[in-house]
């Protein structure tokens, strides 16, 4: 039961960062996003201003996104980019951090 236990644990603290790990509510302000094929860095770049948040983008984070969001909570956002670019996001001291999944 005692390993079980830390296990899960263990488990939920390496997750603690993950912006999208499921079951996370998202509470950030509401922002408007229309962007058409733009860069996927570009666009975190936009939620980051958004968030008032720094922002690194690992250099193999590669692709385009197309979306029209409207007031949406900014992690959500970000959430929602990095499903479709198939990136892992965290949330650490105020710096959002893009890599490859």
């Amino acid at each position: 039961m005692r390993l079980a236990l830390a296990l899960i644990l263990i488990a939920h603290a390496a997750h603690a960062d993950d912006l999208c790990a499921p079951g996370i509510a998202h509470k950030g302000a509401p922002i408007d996003l229309d962007l058409d094929r733009a860069r996927v860095g570009a666009a975190l770049k936009l939620v980051a201003d958004a968030a008032h948040a720094s922002l690194v983008v690992a250099d193999d984070v590669t692709g385009t996104v197309t979306l029209h969001l409207q007031q949406v909570p900014w992690d959500a956002a970000a959430c929602a980019i990095a499903s479709v670019a198939h990136i892992a996001l965290e949330y650490r001291d105020k710096i959002l951090i893009a890599t490859k999944r």
